[in-house]
């Protein structure tokens, strides 16, 4: 009996389960492999499930420092794998919201948009606690000025130097037609003008649902909703770049200095301040015409202060950093901050968009 009693308890032994359990919060919810980038018409689906932000048992936040973080006060939110990451900059609390598969487009006006050139997560900071659902993978969105066209799905199926190909997404999640663009062609999102295609050499074009329209004759570079920055060539291909006034059309022509590398120019929100990202950067004041070659750059998607007081970068190579470089800086004071996000444990994902507060200041 003691013989059986022991082959019946091995038995009910095999049969338990010590696999892991469904619900284990170490598991990725976001299996982005299965997300393509949309490039014909199609309506995107909404959640099955309203969208949950992990608990705190699972997501646990890094403890804060026990001084202050940086000299800097504000909050700093970017993409980093597979969460969003928002960072209190001067105590360095760190908050994670983890990116949930799809969000309801009908809620996409309501959202932020932040990219690493792969993918468009939108977060709603409208939600306690936040919520961050991903849009579009290996597409992203730009907002439209087309009154019928809420944004264009932005894709490069071939590769960053390939072809581009633009859809019009209009409201309810509705994509229809598909423009293609010459390959090596640059995309540029002007606030309140829209989008603007633009080809290695030539004119620049602006997505139409019926197609491309001309809209200059030279290739543009840069702009803002009251200058232009463009590169005008001759039938020799001899090439200056200029800055033209919308308001009065005047034409100036920038520094050979500051245009000798064209590696992304960028426009201040008041007009005033260029910046070719190069590394390092250089930075041209239109009101003084004084240029100044930075410390730092080099990194893309530059991003600029609300007041046009400041620019900043957030690096992915090496140290992943915040960068934050000062415009006019008072005599003596320091123009250059550099904050390391390495201890935080969350690393900036490539090319990825950020944000700051708009009341970003140092203490």
């Amino acid at each position: 009996m003691l013989a059986v009693l022991v082959v019946v308890l091995w038995l009910l032994s095999l049969t338990s389960d010590d696999g892991p359990e469904a619900g284990d919060p170490d598991a990725d919810p976001v299996d982005e492999d299965s997300f393509e980038a949309p490039t014909t018409t199609a309506v995107l689906r909404e959640p099955e499930t309203s969208t949950e932000v992990a608990s705190e048992g699972a997501e646990p936040r890094d403890a804060a420092p026990a001084g202050r973080f940086s000299d800097l006060d504000g909050r700093l939110m970017y993409l980093s794998g597979r969460h969003v990451a928002m960072v209190d900059l001067a105590t360095g609390a760190l908050q994670r919201v983890p990116v949930e598969p799809f969000g309801s487009v009908l809620l996409l006006d309501g959202l932020v948009l932040l990219t690493d050139g792969r993918r468009t997560v939108g977060v709603s900071l409208a939600d306690d606690p936040p919520t961050a659902v991903l849009i579009t993978t290996g597409a992203e969105l730009v907002p439209s000025a087309e009154p019928l066209v809420e944004y264009w799905v932005i894709s490069r199926p071939d590769g960053p130097d390939g072809s581009v190909r633009l859809n019009a997404w209009q409201r309810y999640g509705v994509l229809t037609g598909e423009l293609e663009a010459p390959s090596g062609s640059d995309v540029l999102a002007v606030h309140g003008a829209g989008v603007f295609v633009t080809p290695p050499v030539g004119r620049t074009f602006q997505p139409k649902l019926e197609g491309f329209e001309v809209v200059s004759e030279h290739r543009l570079l840069a702009a803002s909703d009251r200058l232009r920055v463009e590169q005008r060539c001759d039938e020799d291909l001899s090439c200056i770049v200029v800055a033209v006034e919308a308001a009065t059309g005047r034409v100036t022509e920038l520094p050979e200095d500051f245009v000798a590398e064209l590696a992304g120019i960028s426009v201040s929100p008041d007009s005033r301040w260029l910046l070719n990202d190069t590394s390092p950067a250089w930075l041209f004041d239109r009101q003084t015409d004084r240029l100044r070659l930075l410390d730092g750059g080099g990194y893309g998607r530059p991003r600029w202060s609300d007041d046009s007081g400041s620019v900043a970068w957030l690096t992915s190579d090496r140290t992943p950093t915040l960068v934050v470089a000062r415009l006019e800086p008072a005599d003596g004071s320091q123009d250059w901050f550099a904050v390391e996000l390495t201890g935080l444990g969350v690393d900036p994902s490539p090319g990825s968009s950020f944000l700051l507060e708009t009341t970003l200041s140092r203490r």
